[in-house]
C-alpha cells in the first residue's frame, strides 16, 4: 500500500492548515470565508445525496475544531447571543417539522442540513471576530478571495480548461461566463456582495496604495461580475450602490464616480466588441431574457401548492416531486425549482414560513438600523452602510433567484453582525 505524492502532499497541507487554525483561529475563520466562495460544482471532491464535499468543508471542520480548543482551554464561549438568532433558529424547527407531511422526507433532509453549515458557520465568524481589526482583515479576505476567484477564471477560460461538464442552458448561447463551473447567475451573485463594501473600505483607508488597490479590486470583481451577463446582478449592485448614496454625501460623490467609470466600460465593451464579454454586457443593456417562461410558470406552481396546501406549504423537499402534477412542461425542463427565495417558502413552508422570513428580515433591519445610529461618524459607519445595503439589493434579486440557504449570504450576514 503507497500514497499517491498528491494525497502526501495534501496530508501534510492539512496538518499545517490545523496548527494554523488552533494557534491563530482568526486565520482559520478567513480561510472558511475565502474557501466558502471557492466552493462550486468544479471544485467538489465527493458528493453525498445532493450535497457536495469540497474545499470549503474540511476548513469549516477545523475551525470548529479550533473554536472547541479555545473554548476548553481559554473558557471562550461557544454559544454567542445574536439579534437574529431566534427567527433562525424558528425557522430551522419549522423546516425540520415540515419533513412530517413531506412527499419526499429524503430531499428535504438535504434542504435542512445546509443550515447547520450556516448555524456552524455564524457560530465561527462570532466565536472569533471580535474585534475591530480582526473584522477587517475578513473583509481584506473577502476581497482577495473575490479578485481570487476572477483571476482564476480568466486564467482558466485562457487556457481553455473547461471546470465543469455541465452545460448551463443560461450559457448555451456564449457570452455568460460560468466561472469555477457555476451557473452564471450564481457565479455573479458570489461576487456581488463585496462591491460596495471593497469601494467603501477604500475611502476610509489612510495607505495610498492599499486605498487604490481597494478601488482598483473592487472594478474588477465589478467587471468580472458583468461577465455573466446577469441582469439581476447588475441590478442588485446597482440598487445596493444607491441605497448607500442616499445616506451620505461621501458615498454619494463615490457612486456619481462610480456610475460614470461604469458607463465607460460599458461603451467600450459594446462599442469595441471584446468578444463575450460583449454579448453578456449586450445582454445587461439591451434586457434580453430566455423566451421560456419558466421563472413565471414555477412561482404560478408556488401559489397553486400553497392553496391546495391550504398555507401549511408542500414541506421541504416536495417542490420537484409534487411538480409534474401542476406543471408537467415546466417539471420536464431544467428549470425545476422555484426561482426564487419567497416562492419556495410560500410553496414549501407556507403561511408560518412567510411569518418567521419576515421576523428575521424585521430583525436584520432593526439591528442594522441600530449599528448606523451607534457608528455615526466612525470609520465602522462606512460598513454599517454598504453591507446592509449590499443585501437589500440581494434580497431584490432573490424574488426571481436562488434557494433559501445561498452562500454566501449567511456568512456575510453573519460578518455584518460580528460588528453589533
Amino acid at each position: 500500500f503507497a500514497l499517491k505524492p498528491m494525497v502526501v502532499v495534501g496530508l501534510v497541507l492539512a496538518c499545517v492548515g490545523a496548527v494554523v487554525v488552533i494557534d491563530r483561529p482568526i486565520l482559520g475563520v478567513g480561510l472558511l470565508i475565502a474557501a466558502r466562495l471557492f466552493s462550486t460544482g468544479a471544485t467538489v471532491f465527493v458528493r453525498i445525496g445532493r450535497m457536495g464535499i469540497g474545499p470549503f468543508e474540511p476548513v469549516l471542520l477545523l475551525c470548529l475544531v479550533a473554536l472547541a480548543f479555545h473554548a476548553a482551554i481559554n473558557g471562550k464561549k461557544l454559544w454567542r447571543d445574536w439579534p437574529w438568532r431566534a427567527p433562525l433558529l424558528a425557522l430551522m424547527v419549522w423546516i425540520a417539522l415540515s419533513l412530517m407531511w413531506s412527499v419526499n422526507p429524503r430531499d428535504g433532509l438535504s434542504d435542512l442540513l445546509p443550515f447547520f453549515i450556516v448555524l456552524a458557520n455564524v457560530l465561527v465568524i462570532l466565536a472569533f471576530v471580535r474585534e475591530w481589526t480582526h473584522f477587517k482583515w475578513m473583509i481584506w479576505f473577502w476581497v482577495g478571495a473575490s479578485v481570487g476567484v476572477g483571476v482564476l477564471t480568466l486564467i482558466l477560460d485562457a487556457a481553455g480548461i473547461a471546470t465543469t461538464d455541465v452545460t448551463f442552458k443560461a450559457a448555451s448561447g456564449g457570452g455568460r461566463e460560468t466561472g469555477l463551473g457555476q451557473q452564471p447567475n450564481w457565479f455573479a451573485m458570489h461576487l456581488m456582495f463585496i462591491i460596495h463594501t471593497a469601494f467603501g473600505m477604500a475611502l476610509i483607508e489612510r495607505r495610498r496604495c492599499l486605498r487604490l488597490g481597494l478601488v482598483a479590486a473592487g472594478f474588477f470583481i465589478f467587471i468580472m461580475m458583468l461577465t455573466s451577463g446577469s441582469r439581476g446582478g447588475a441590478y442588485a449592485t446597482l440598487i445596493g450602490g444607491m441605497l448607500a448614496a442616499m445616506a451620505h454625501p461621501m458615498f454619494r460623490r463615490w457612486f456619481v464616480r462610480f456610475s460614470l467609470m461604469a458607463a465607460v466600460i460599458f461603451a467600450v465593451g459594446i462599442i469595441f466588441d471584446v468578444g463575450d464579454t460583449s454579448k453578456a454586457l449586450n445582454r445587461i443593456v439591451s434586457n434580453i431574457s430566455l423566451r421560456q417562461n419558466y421563472r413565471q410558470l414555477n412561482w404560478l406552481a408556488c401559489l397553486q401548492m400553497f392553496r391546495d396546501t391550504w398555507g401549511l406549504g408542500v414541506g421541504a423537499g416536495g417542490y420537484e416531486n409534487l411538480l409534474p402534477s401542476y406543471n408537467n412542461y415546466v417539471a420536464q425542463s431544467l428549470y425545476t425549482y422555484p426561482h426564487g427565495i419567497i416562492w419556495e417558502v410560500v410553496a414549501h413552508y407556507g403561511v408560518i414560513g412567510l411569518l418567521l422570513c419576515g421576523w428575521l428580515l424585521v430583525t436584520v433591519l432593526r439591528m442594522s438600523s441600530q449599528m448606523i445610529r451607534w457608528t455615526k461618524g466612525t470609520d465602522v459607519q462606512v460598513f454599517a452602510w454598504t453591507m446592509p445595503a449590499a443585501m437589500l439589493g440581494y434580497f431584490a434579486w432573490s424574488w426571481v433567484e436562488f434557494t433559501l440557504t445561498e452562500k454566501p449570504f449567511w456568512e456575510f450576514l453573519a460578518l455584518y453582525t460580528a460588528l453589533y
